[in-house]
């Protein structure tokens, strides 16, 4: 993490600080890893894209979870505007419907490039159809017990 300080007096920076641009200030400010001190100079982050690899998947992995049919949305926009959560709110009747006979389309998504910006756009290409089983159900479930446990 960085503290900013203007520099508002004349004579040598105070120890502990840097002077930077205020286009270098932006760009920390805009995305916190590009930039890193090293020999009390601010230089280009040479794990950046590793990092921020890392920082989309861990954002993808607190909004989706994994299952054998593809990555499931926790948080589900049903087509009147409302949000269900999949696991609490659709699970159930999910598997109802598969024990009753009827076919259970879900959206599943493949897994993302991390490299890449995790878009609204982006996950939609990723979107495929698939029927749900009971096996899968029975994966959710363990999910459920799984978040439940963290």
């Amino acid at each position: 993490d960085f503290n900013f300080s203007t520099v508002d007096y004349i004579g040598d920076i105070k120890d502990g600080y840097i002077l930077i641009t205020t286009e270098e200030k932006e760009k920390i400010e805009n995305d916190p890893l590009y930039y890193i001190i090293q020999d009390n100079s601010l230089i280009v982050n040479p794990n950046y894209e590793n990092e921020k690899a890392e920082e989309h998947k861990t954002e993808f992995e607190t909004q989706f979870f994994s299952t054998s049919l593809g990555w499931i949305r926790r948080k589900v926009t049903m087509k009147d505007g409302s949000k269900k959560d999949f696991l609490a709110d659709l699970l159930l009747p999910i598997k109802a419907g598969i024990e009753l006979g009827q076919p259970a389309e879900i959206i599943t998504y493949g897994t993302p490039d991390f490299t890449q910006d995790i878009t609204d756009e982006y996950i939609v290409s990723l979107q495929e159809r698939k029927t749900a089983t009971l096996e899968f159900v029975q994966e959710c479930l363990l999910q459920t017990l799984n978040d439940f446990e963290n």
